[in-house]
């Protein structure tokens, strides 16, 4: 069986020669190649050939000058990396070399679980003396089959861990699409609800302009009236007013004949119809002879208000309670019955009367 450790040994030192210049036969330095035969030599080499000998290509002797090469900016990379791949092989090869003989390591002592040359094993003494020997090669392919195999697995694994990953990308987006999905929804229902508010006040401004008007009409027509009678009362001789007293008297009855009470209107309610936040639960809670209770200092509840299940209360110190007491009325919410989930509740008390107090 052909030994891969030399084949690959071979190989790098094939590339070594290809990157070589040839005309100082050493690792090619700022490479040039030559258009015609494309082989790679130093760019200082050729530039004194060029100089100092003849305008040819000192391999094919096709005609040359400096401007005809091609500059080869990834040799530079390529040896470097040769350099690298020669620098472990020597390495390793050091490694696999006996401490004792200097040979290279061939024979495994299975007895002692360890490397060692040919003369180790033949001549080694007592040290090896009937100790079972199997090849290195053997052994170093039973383990790399080993090792390999491992990787493989852990490949697989690698590529399950991948997959599972991408998995949970896709989730994240599905779920990032969803999430934009119920905004967009939001935003449509919110616009749509936005309008119909837009629509409810337009009623009701419409409403409130007919009322304006009626009345600025009704206000012109007396401003005019005055406006005229004031005109023909300065203008006309006592005797005439008291002659067109009749007429003045007829013009005001007319007026008169319509009330002021046709003209008050029903106030148009300033409340919309919510679409998101539900309309109050609510209760009024009425406390009498409260300067009484003020004095006795102790906590007053109110009639319980049942709402879907749960029974609310208000709990009212007429007086105030803790450090506020005697110059505030503190009030508090209870929720003396409910369910065991929780929940988030809005609430808002107002005191209706706060003159009396």
């Amino acid at each position: 069986t052909m030994n891969p450790n030399f084949s690959n040994d071979a190989s790098v030192s094939s590339l070594a020669q290809v990157f070589r210049c040839f005309i100082c036969m050493e690792k090619v330095q700022n490479a040039r190649l030559c258009p015609r035969c494309s082989k790679l030599c130093c760019y200082a080499c050729i530039r004194r050939w060029l100089t100092e000998q003849r305008p040819v290509c000192p391999h094919c002797t096709a005609p040359l000058q400096l401007n005809d090469l091609v500059n080869c900016r990834w040799a530079g990379e390529v040896t470097q990396h040769l350099d690298i791949l020669q620098q472990t092989k020597s390495e390793s090869t050091e490694k696999d070399q006996c401490e004792i003989h200097n040979e290279k390591l061939s024979v495994f002592c299975w007895t002692c679980k360890t490397c060692i040359c040919h003369q180790c094993a033949l001549w080694g003494g007592t040290q090896h003396e009937k100790h079972t020997f199997k090849p290195l090669d053997e052994i170093y392919n039973h383990h790399a089959s080993q090792v390999k195999d491992e990787m493989e697995a852990l490949k697989r694994q690698l590529r399950e861990l991948i997959s599972l990953d991408q998995e949970i990308d896709k989730n994240v987006d599905s779920v990032r699409n969803a999430k934009e999905e119920r905004v967009r929804e939001i935003k449509n229902a919110v616009e749509m609800m936005i309008g119909r508010l837009e629509t409810q006040l337009k009623s009701k401004l419409l409403t409130l302009m007919g009322q304006k008007n009626q009345l600025m009409q009704q206000k012109d027509l007396l401003e005019q009236l005055i406006l005229e009678v004031e005109t023909k009362v300065s203008e006309i001789s006592k005797s005439d007013l008291i002659s067109m007293s009749g007429q003045f008297r007829q013009m005001f009855s007319r007026v008169h004949r319509q009330p002021m009470a046709s003209f008050v209107s029903a106030p148009v309610p300033a409340d919309f119809t919510s679409e998101l936040v539900p309309a109050y639960d609510n209760s009024r809670f009425v406390i009498t002879n409260f300067s009484a209770l003020q004095i006795k200092a102790e906590a007053v509840y109110s009639p319980p208000l049942h709402v879907t299940g749960l029974t609310w209360r208000l709990k009212v110190y007429p007086d105030g309670n803790g450090v506020v007491r005697g110059n505030y009325l503190s009030v508090f919410l209870e929720l003396t019955s409910g369910f065991p989930e929780t929940s988030k509740y809005e609430y808002r008390v107002e005191m209706i009367h706060q003159g009396s107090l």
